[in-house]
């Protein structure tokens, strides 16, 4: 027994690399395990054989094991034995780099040598702010699974390395088509280890080794091919300048008993009650402790590795609220100090009751000024329409009492005025969005809560919530997939459900083409105009105005070459309803975006009024 909070004290603290470090001459192991009577290193000279040699580990500083075992064990696997009180234990070292295929050994690796060609050379610039992102969510697995999508390598990391690949109508499919869209940065779901025996879907949201990229989506889990193809996947997003943003999970364990984590340290990982329970704020079992000491190491080791070893541009946060303010401070000062341009965000709720006290999670209006961002469910409720409610109208479908709401995020959801104020202090802490891979897909909520609307009403409503997004100040995201009107065939909660429901239908990208260019004309616009991309909530104030327009309407007017914008003046106009007459600010106004089409060429003009199609955003200018 260990009293309550006594391995937070200062003497079982330790500060330095945890872990396997491999030389030719010889491998180095440390693990933190200080109520540990005895330790011992186990090694294997295969993924499946009986324990090849066994070394005695001896006590070292802050409450760790170290061990040193002469020779080049390059390829060998691990595990620790340890023994607390009187039982004895074997563990995964939880700072495993590789491992063996069902996860169960760590693995000996010279990382240098998982490296492909021109590794050294791979860089990325990333942002000046990240409100110049535009973020594109992807799974690994779907974005490439589909028969019809032209990959050689479906379903893995290799297939972000293939070029020039077609699918139905000869549409371009994979990395091409991510460029032909315009994002520059993806967020792929989790790729970290994470446990499937049957290697078969999952999203991949429970991890089990925080350090390894997960073996399904290599060609073979065996050796290291996982290390060099993940690799590969991000050098290849990096040559088409685009950034790649991990979906980590830190705020909770697939499991805790049985676990390396609490087979080395019994109960510290987690949050418990007086009792020894556990907390549940995941929703899932159990939340990790991560104001402890050690446990906030362990977090900030394992980002840190992400960066320096595959080279990652930012982290989405699963449950974000859950890791708390302080450690989340923590997080963006050293990963910001790697990385200027990182760019960090993640869920600003929880999934239950947490242990952590309420003033220390970070909810919406807690990270500001912390250089992190929180996705935006205010705003994505007011687009869709609530997202438990499969007939819930949002303002995109024409629902009504939503003008606040959107008007809050369309400035980015900063302190505007005494009547329009909301969570952030600056645009850069919206990730402004109307679906994730949670819940309907876009496509499947409009066709739920507009049951007798045409395809072509529905279409349009579909444009017309992207458009709000990326016309908003802030951060734009979308979910892959919603350039092609995405359908999971109604299933509001994918997440093992089969490669049928979840893929990339590529057929669909060749049937909704318009779509396609649309969100594409958005992108773009947005890409061209930093008018939609204010850095700072003054800025906003000084440069974005809203006009007086007809009921359930939003139009305001960003002014004065805002933000160092080539037009002067620029006007949306969002309209859910019916075709309706606007007026315009006095001059001449080239008209940019209308029904179905949207870009950076003139499609008409304009002056005094302009009569705006039903279920429409109209965009305007002047040069």
């Amino acid at each position: 027994m260990v009293p309550r909070d006594v391995l937070n004290l200062p003497q079982y603290y330790y500060g330095g690399t945890l872990g396997n470090v491999w030389t030719q001459k010889s491998s180095s192991f440390r693990v933190w395990a200080p109520t540990a009577s005895q330790m011992n290193l186990q090694l294997f000279s295969s993924a499946t054989g009986q324990v090849t040699r066994q070394v005695p580990m001896q006590r070292g500083a802050g409450g760790t094991w170290k061990a040193v075992v002469p020779g080049n064990l390059n390829g060998w696997y691990y595990l620790y034995s340890v023994t607390i009180d009187g039982k004895t234990n074997t563990a995964v070292d939880p700072y495993a780099t590789a491992i063996a295929p069902t996860g169960t050994r760590g693995m000996i690796v010279d990382l240098a040598a998982t490296n492909p060609k021109g590794w050294n050379g791979d860089h990325f610039q990333g942002v000046p702010n990240p409100v110049d992102a535009t973020i594109y969510e992807v799974s690994v697995r779907d974005f490439s699974i589909d028969p019809n999508g032209g990959f050689k390598y479906p379903g893995k990391y290799l297939a972000f390395t293939e070029h020039g690949t077609l699918g139905p109508d000869h549409v371009k499919t994979g990395v091409a088509s991510l460029k032909q869209l315009g994002v520059n940065y993806v967020q792929i779901m989790p790729m970290q280890e994470f446990p499937d025996p049957g290697y078969t879907y999952n999203w991949g949201y429970d991890t089990m080794n925080f350090n390894v990229p997960e073996g399904m989506y290599a060609t073979t889990p065996l050796g290291t091919a996982r290390i060099t193809q993940a690799k590969e996947m991000i050098q290849s997003l990096h040559r088409q300048h685009i950034g790649v943003i991990m979906d980590v999970v830190y705020n909770h364990t697939f499991a805790v008993q049985g676990s390396a984590l609490n087979t080395l340290v019994p109960g510290y990982f987690w949050r418990t009650d007086a009792e020894g329970n556990l907390y549940n704020g995941s929703g899932v079992g159990n939340e990790v402790a991560s104001e402890r000491p050690m446990v906030q190491k362990f977090i900030l080791d394992s980002l840190a590795y992400w960066v320096k070893e595959y080279h990652v541009n930012g982290f989405r946060f699963d449950l974000m609220a859950l890791l708390g303010v302080n450690t989340m401070k923590k997080v963006s000062q050293e990963l910001h100090a790697m990385d200027p341009n990182i760019v960090l965000y993640g869920e600003p709720w929880t999934g239950g009751t947490s242990g952590l006290p309420a003033s220390q999670l970070l909810t919406k209006g807690q990270q500001q000024g912390l250089g992190i961002g929180v996705f935006n469910d205010n705003l994505r409720n007011a687009i869709e329409g609530n997202v438990f409610q499969p007939s819930a109208l949002g303002y995109a479908m024409g629902g009504q009492g939503y003008v606040s709401a959107i008007e809050n995020g369309v400035v980015g959801s900063i302190d505007y005025n005494s009547s329009i104020h909301d969570f952030a202090a600056a645009p850069s802490e919206t990730i402004n969005y109307v679906t994730s891979h949670d819940n309907y897909t876009l496509w499947d909520k409009l066709k739920l809560s507009n049951p007798t609307a045409s395809k072509a009403l529905r279409i349009k409503m579909d444009e017309l919530a992207q458009a709000i997004v990326m016309t908003s100040q802030g951060v734009a995201f979308m979910q892959g997939g919603e350039e092609m009107l995405r359908t999971k065939g109604g299933n509001g909660n994918s997440y093992n459900a089969e490669d049928k429901v979840n893929e990339f239908n590529w057929a669909r990208k060749a049937e909704y083409m318009n779509v396609f260019n649309y969100y594409a004309g958005l992108i773009h616009l947005r890409a061209d105009h930093p008018a939609f991309r204010m850095t700072t909530a003054q800025q906003i104030r000084d440069n974005l105005s809203f006009l007086s327009s007809p009921s359930n309407t939003v139009e305001f007017e960003l002014k004065n070459h805002a933000n160092g914008d080539r037009w002067k003046n620029i006007i949306v106009i969002y309209n859910p309803g019916g075709q309706t007459t606007f007026n315009l600010p006095a001059g001449n106004w080239h008209i940019a975006g209308t029904a179905n089409v949207i870009g950076n060429h003139d499609i008409g003009h304009a002056s005094g009024t302009v009569s705006v199609p039903a279920i429409t955003c109209e965009v305007l200018y002047q040069s």
